[in-house]
């Protein structure tokens, strides 16, 4: 029997981190075998503007720890910040930007793990 490999472990770091500053909703998909454009995909709700830069801010910190280069996408945006570091996309919205874009509803037959705040 095979042990089957937890696909957030990687990333441990990354979502402790936007978890201790209080992401909202932070869900982690695993696209290994549905994409060809990323293998995991991080999504994470923000309370404010000021929250999603905070957000931001964290997850750079702990890409930056992880030795991971990246590129951020709609960094003065209020709905949606998105990081790209290549194999992984970490996406920061809004409440408004999450009910809009719908960006968990696109990978529906992915492999999902949702985290909560702790303090909710």
């Amino acid at each position: 029997m095979t042990e089957e490999k937890d696909f957030c472990e990687p990333y441990k770091i990354l979502i402790e981190a936007l978890l201790d500053k209080h992401a909202k909703e932070v869900t982690v998909h695993d696209l290994s075998e549905l994409s060809g454009f990323a293998e995991t995909f991080i999504v994470a709700v923000s309370r404010s503007e000021l929250h999603s830069r905070t957000l931001k801010d964290t997850a750079e910190e702990a890409l930056d720890r992880l030795g991971l280069p990246y590129r951020i996408e709609g960094e003065n945006s209020s709905k949606w910040t998105l990081i790209d570091v290549g194999h992984l996309i970490v996406n920061i919205l809004s409440r408004e930007g999450r009910d809009f874009y719908r960006l968990d509803s696109l990978w529906g037959d992915a492999p999902t793990k949702r985290f909560v705040d702790q303090d909710d």
